[in-house]
């Protein structure tokens, strides 16, 4: 019983572990000699920079553990709560963005937005890009 428990630890650590959650700041990418430099992830960021005010483009890449369904205020947006580095990262979804399917729990995602602070007071990435079944790790 003992052993089943580790290995079922082991595997749910394992699955949720995996990601990556990188930040590259705005001031970096407002000219385009600075976007020449950046990394590839940051391409979405780069045609909105100069008329942001938020700190940071966002990288995030991990598996959904939650997912809202309702929109619960009417504007719009949905989101994920997404596993990286072992830590939940929000990744708003707004009506922009034109997700119809959301990522079911368990799948893996990669999004790219701006780093802002939510209507719950916590950071969340606030995506241009959501790729569902992101690249293998």
């Amino acid at each position: 019983m003992l052993l089943l428990i580790v290995v079922a630890a082991a595997v749910a650590v394992a699955g949720l572990a995996p990601g990556a959650y990188e930040r590259y700041p705005r001031t970096a990418l407002v000219s385009g000699a600075q976007v020449h430099r950046a990394p590839a992830w940051s391409e979405p960021c780069w045609a909105t920079a100069p008329r942001r005010q938020e700190v940071a483009c966002v990288h995030v890449k991990g598996r959904v553990v939650w997912v809202q369904h309702h929109d619960p205020d009417g504007d719009g947006d949905r989101h994920l709560i997404v596993m990286a580095r072992l830590r939940p990262r929000i990744v708003k979804i707004s009506r922009e963005l034109l997700v119809t399917d959301l990522p079911g729990i368990g799948t893996r995602v990669e999004a790219v937005g701006w780093l802002m602070t939510g209507g719950s007071g916590h950071d969340e990435v606030d995506a241009m890009r959501l790729i569902p079944a992101g690249p293998p790790e």
